[in-house]
């Protein structure tokens, strides 16, 4: 996969710190995050999938079926953790990891929250975009801007822009599908 050209990240910018975007969460706080087990990710760095490097992030058992996506309402906003990823784009690439991945600082301090979030994957720096994401036996991907951390809270065209960005970045056989 390629990395993001610099249009890419023109497009999308400019690179945020986490909350900067949901102005109904309080604003970035580094050693809050960072006391919730929410600000590191050296434990878990085998998880996060780098889109350059190692492509689709899926094992067998990840991939959403069908029925799946049906009985959770996938295509209407619904959510099953199970199956779920996270997805990042910083200015790099997309950094995609199975929300389901063990956090144990963070279960430690949010104990019904024992699994990681999207600042984990950036180690809390600034990124351009994130959300959830699906893949999907029928071949598409679903994605979605839901990250209080990095969403999209921008125009229907600057979403289409992510939207292209991970085309570009490989995902160009596959049917990307906002939800």
């Amino acid at each position: 996969m390629p990395a993001l050209t610099e249009e890419h990240i023109n497009i999308l910018g400019p690179l945020i710190n986490p909350f900067e975007r949901s102005p109904d969460k309080p604003p970035f706080n580094f050693e809050v995050l960072k006391e919730r087990g929410e600000a590191h990710n050296d434990e878990f760095i085998y998880a996060i999938h780098n889109g350059i490097n190692n492509g689709r992030p899926t094992t067998p058992d990840l991939i959403l079926t069908i029925k799946e996506r049906d009985e959770n309402r996938i295509l209407e906003g619904g959510k099953y953790i199970e199956k779920c990823y996270l997805w990042v784009i910083d200015d790099v690439s997309i950094k995609i990891m199975w929300e389901l991945t063990p956090n144990v600082l963070r279960g430690a301090a949010i104990p019904q929250k024992p699994y990681v979030c999207h600042t984990n994957i950036t180690g809390c720096q600034k990124a351009l975009a994130g959300g959830e994401m699906y893949f999907c036996e029928d071949g598409n991907i679903y994605i979605n801007f839901s990250s209080d951390r990095y969403g999209y809270r921008g125009t229907d065209e600057r979403k289409s822009k992510v939207i292209e960005v991970l085309e570009y970045m490989k995902y160009k056989s596959i049917k990307i599908i906002e939800l």
